[in-house]
């Protein structure tokens, strides 16, 4: 992913956002987006492996953000 990505401790933030921030008139688009980002834990946590120190910290924070993800739109996350 770093290869490619001009900022991506940027990119990993920009996913916690999506993640811990509610846009209650749009729930089914809210839970796709959270679904998406929750589906993702896996890579989350190859990013807290990462040589960019930056990125390690934004993959632990992103994983934090997820494995204590609770919200409306996502009863079952």
């Amino acid at each position: 992913m770093t290869d490619s990505v001009a900022n991506p401790s940027g990119v990993i933030e920009l996913l916690q956002t999506i993640l811990e921030h509610a846009n209650p008139p749009q729930i089914a688009v809210q839970h796709a987006a959270h679904r998406a980002v929750l589906d993702g834990r896996s890579m989350a946590d190859v990013l807290t492996r990462d040589a960019d120190a930056a990125v390690q910290a934004a993959g632990r924070n992103l994983l934090t953000a997820i494995d204590s993800h609770v919200c409306e739109s996502c009863p079952s996350a």
